[in-house]
């Protein structure tokens, strides 16, 4: 049976994808979970707007996770890649929100290091799998598959903000000079990166049905 499953996921390429995108959900969820029982023990607001992020991430993961059975049509793909851009930018106003939060407070927290090898943890792994997937995929000119790496590039990015500040928290002896040099030039580079890939998305995504419209008016 294992057998079977490992033959499955090396030539299966959409079982495969099905397969990450659902263990990614449950990492996702698990990980949005984790943050809100963190939020609740410190009083923090930062790590709150993190749970809240991550669920909107679960939210956009199983959307397209809908939208990957072999007889969706190339328009109904294209209008997910043009649905998640538009939602990666609802997801960067949380983001903004969270990264203002996070700049404007001036006593930096200290986190028992349980937190802070939970999110390395997950930060790199997310980060590695980003990259793997990144590589692997990078000639499949596929909405689905464009949708999936760019989302979990993301992802990565902003749990990569998080580890950077509960480090400086925790390790950085109280140095909010530091913080307050690293932090902003780090929050504005993702939100940056999350809204060029959101426009990105939902130009290709408008081009090509315009395209497919063209041709089917010539026909």
């Amino acid at each position: 049976m294992l057998s079977e499953l490992l033959r499955r996921i090396k030539h299966d390429v959409t079982y495969r994808i099905k397969l990450f995108l659902y263990v990614t959900f449950i990492f996702n969820v698990a990980y949005s979970v984790f943050l809100f029982i963190i939020s609740q023990i410190y009083s923090s607001k930062w790590f709150f707007i993190l749970a809240l992020y991550y669920g909107l991430l679960s939210v956009i993961r199983i959307f397209v996770y809908l939208q990957l059975p072999p007889q969706k049509q190339l328009v109904s793909k294209i209008k997910t890649m043009l649905i998640c851009g538009y939602f990666l930018l609802l997801l960067n106003l949380i983001y903004s929100i969270m990264a203002f939060v996070l700049i404007s407070e001036n006593n930096a927290l200290s986190h028992h290091e349980i937190i802070v090898i939970t999110l390395a943890t997950y930060t790199f792994t997310t980060l590695t799998i980003a990259i793997i997937n990144g590589i692997k995929y990078l000639r499949k000119n596929d909405y689905l598959h464009t949708c999936i790496k760019i989302i979990s590039l993301i992802s990565a990015s902003v749990s990569l903000v998080a580890l950077t500040n509960t480090m400086l928290s925790t390790f950085g002896d109280n140095n909010l000079s530091l913080r307050n040099i690293i932090l902003p030039i780090l929050s504005i580079f993702v939100s940056i990166f999350i809204i060029l890939c959101a426009f990105f998305m939902i130009y290709k995504a408008n081009l090509n049905l315009r395209t497919l419209k063209n041709e089917k008016n010539r026909q």
